[in-house]
């Protein structure tokens, strides 16, 4: 097996369905599987699931609890054998050639670990889906009026990475985990997502220990795919003090920043 995705639903309703279909017309001239790891859903996500299982199109794996989003990966990868994995979000829609593309860069491209493609909103807008390595403090400018001010708007706007080039191959920092493609002998290698993120900052801790394995992180934007996206942290810094999602992501802000 040439490739593995492995996607974590929970209460997903649609969107896996529409992700998996899109998958299933990708031109590719390997085989792949697609591993999904259920963590609890209550919606009719799961029976969407169940009923694609049975009809040969997915394998899924049901922990019985919410793992949270790294962790729901590291499950899924336990059954995978594809030579690349591919750790996708259940709102992304694939175009025709984009797993031969990304499979095809990563097999050119022995010192690569990971490459991600250019995410597209369905408004038409390039999603700005590659970071700069970061402190706490821009985490607090990005949710805070301080993003609007100056000084503090150029060190927004550098994080963000406003003024990078969504149509060059390029090496990054950091690429966003709604997409990432590895290779499984490195993503093996450097251990998976780190367990201790539910949810929120896994993704950007892959990239570090992808980088600190010796492997490159690129931005490959000849790929291309599409997110169907809603940031689950959107708002405004005070706002988001009485979110919950917010406080996951604050958790393991902090555990990302005691770690790196």
């Amino acid at each position: 097996m040439k490739l593995s995705v492995t996607i974590v639903n929970y209460n997903q309703k649609y969107f896996p369905r529409l992700c998996v279909e899109a998958l299933k017309k990708s031109k590719t001239d390997f085989e792949f599987e697609i591993i999904f790891c259920d963590n609890a859903s209550t919606d009719d996500s799961l029976q969407y699931l169940r009923s694609a299982v049975s009809s040969g199109e997915i394998k899924l794996v049901e922990p019985g609890k919410n793992l949270g989003y790294g962790s729901g990966h590291n499950f899924a990868a336990k059954v995978a054998t594809g030579e690349h994995i591919l750790i996708l979000n259940t709102d992304i829609t694939v175009d025709e050639d984009t797993l031969q593309k990304l499979v095809d860069y990563l097999d050119a491209h022995k010192n690569v670990g990971m490459v991600g493609p250019k995410l597209m909103y369905n408004s038409g807008e390039v999603q700005q889906s590659c970071r700069r390595d970061f402190r706490f403090f821009d985490l607090f400018i990005k949710r805070s009026f301080l993003r609007k001010v100056w000084p503090f708007k150029k060190r927004y706007e550098k994080y963000i990475m406003f003024d990078f080039d969504h149509s060059k191959e390029q090496e990054v920092d950091l690429i966003t985990g709604a997409f990432m493609v590895m290779p499984k002998k490195v993503f093996d290698e450097i251990g998976g997502f780190d367990e201790r993120y539910f949810l929120f900052m896994e993704d950007f801790d892959l990239c570090r220990k992808t980088r600190k394995a010796g492997y490159k992180v690129v931005y490959y934007p000849s790929a291309v795919a599409m997110h169907y996206h809603k940031r689950l942290s959107d708002g405004s810094f005070f706002k988001l003090l009485f979110n919950k999602i917010s406080w996951y992501h604050l958790a393991s802000a902090i555990k990302y920043f005691l770690k790196w």
